[in-house]
């Protein structure tokens, strides 16, 4: 709880050296047209990360719907993020994970996925689980 007394103004946010970039989650539906439509929302402007975020689909049937989409995140220089599973961030070389609270756990997504792969982790407004996550990674 903010103070009414309190001077926020000493607070100011730092000034932007770069522009903002955009975090993208994938629908459920990734097939038929979607490759086509990420490949233009990724040369429409500035997106850091892709999240393919499919559920309920095999993990097999999710490796084979990711490689395009993949390869148009790698021809963008867009990181391309996983959600929910270790396992197929490591099988098809994706850039990091996303970890949901019950999807494993921090250390074990870094020491499979390695000290450059980006490891998110899903805090539910939460500064106590953010805290624990950035203690984690």
């Amino acid at each position: 709880m903010i103070e009414d007394d309190v001077d926020l103004s000493a607070f100011r946010p730092p000034e932007r050296t770069v522009p903002a970039e955009l975090y993208l989650i994938s629908p459920q539906e990734v097939g038929g047209g979607f490759p086509d439509r990420l490949k233009a929302a990724l040369s429409d402007g500035p997106v850091a990360a892709f999240q393919l975020r499919v559920k309920d689909v095999s993990e097999h049937e999710l490796a084979r719907l990711a490689e395009p989409l993949q390869r148009i995140c790698a021809d963008h220089d867009v990181a391309f993020i996983v959600n929910d599973s270790m396992a197929l961030a490591k099988r098809i070389g994706a850039d990091g994970v996303h970890l949901g609270q019950s999807d494993g756990d921090v250390r074990e997504a870094r020491a499979l996925l390695g000290p450059a792969a980006q490891i998110g982790r899903t805090c539910h407004d939460s500064r106590h689980l953010a805290m624990q996550a950035g203690e984690a990674i």
